[in-house]
């Protein structure tokens, strides 16, 4: 005991040097030990929010919901539908209008854009001429299936802060010989009626087609006269004796003021095809059912003919 007492006394300051050494290392080795596992957390947890992302974005589920009804489009289609949009949008943001046009269906090249130079000044250009974001939402959980757009400037490009205002575009998918395109700009498709026609005195109307749009609609309509006296399809009168029925019972009236009163006049054994504008919504629940026009005057007389198609 006196030994180890006197070898103490003789290095004590090389003891508790040693022993101060020994506590240093241990604090820092628990240090390190509790940086790492909180730096193993935060990798984890950046993972699993990584993969919950992707697993969205390839899934599409959140993009599903419909923002109109609260359901969802049916999930056998929700990443093709979703892919196809986010491609589309892609080759806009990223400055490839020429990949984005090759995604448009060919009623959509047909009625807006005939001509890729035509899609890239009319639609590209306004949208997508600067730095953008986007995210889209379904808006109808019923085909044809449309898409509300949203597309934003990237502030963190500009540097300019934070802003809430976008350009807003509805976007419709559809299956064209094998393949999933898209409609833009409000368009939703061409719905054909296999030349529905009604008769009366002599009258023809043959209604041929109808473009769809969000807010409208646009009718083929031929007028046939057989009569030996021209005719007006309609006189001005009333502002909705020409209408659609919808098959819900909802009526659009048509927008006649975009038409000539020229236009509007068939010449006694003749025919004329007209296209005509009718003020409506689009719902993905109700099809166009009929097509009224009430007011189908034979000049010389003085009453008016109801055709129903």
């Amino acid at each position: 005991m006196g030994k180890l007492i006197r070898y103490y006394n003789q290095n004590r300051i090389r003891i508790w040097l040693v022993i101060l050494i020994i506590a240093f290392l241990i604090l820092i080795i628990h240090t390190l030990n509790g940086f790492s596992k909180e730096e193993n957390a935060n990798v984890n947890n950046k993972v699993n929010k990584e993969n919950t992302e992707t697993t969205n974005q390839v899934n599409y589920t959140k993009e599903s919901r419909t923002l109109v009804s609260g359901d969802e489009v049916p999930e056998i289609y929700q990443k093709d539908f979703g892919s196809t949009i986010d491609n589309f949008l892609k080759y806009c943001k990223n400055h490839e209008p020429e990949k984005a046009y090759d995604l448009l269906s060919n009623e959509c090249k047909g009625v807006l854009y005939p001509t890729e130079e035509m899609f890239t000044e009319q639609y590209y250009k306004p949208k997508f001429s600067t730095e953008k974001v986007y995210d889209f939402q379904s808006w109808t959980a019923e085909g044809p299936y449309v898409y509300l757009v949203k597309i934003y400037n990237n502030t963190l490009a500009t540097g300019k802060g934070t802003s809430e205002k976008y350009i807003q575009d509805y976007i419709s998918v559809i299956l064209e010989s094998g393949s999933y395109k898209i409609n833009v700009n409000g368009f939703i498709g061409i719905r054909r009626f296999n030349n529905a026609e009604g008769n009366k005195d002599n009258v023809s109307i043959t209604v041929k087609e109808a473009e769809v749009h969000m807010d409208y609609s646009i009718a083929t309509v031929v007028i046939k006269n057989y009569s030996e006296r021209s005719i007006l399809l309609d006189s001005r009168k009333d502002a909705g004796s020409i209408y659609e029925v919808d098959t819900n019972g909802g009526k659009s009236e048509a927008l006649l003021y975009e038409i000539l009163d020229e236009d509007l006049e068939v010449k006694a054994q003749d025919q004329k095809e007209l296209k005509i504008k009718f003020s409506n919504s689009y719902q993905s629940s109700s099809n166009i059912a009929q097509y009224i026009f009430s007011d189908v005057q034979i000049l010389g007389y003085s009453q008016e003919i109801k055709v129903e198609v």
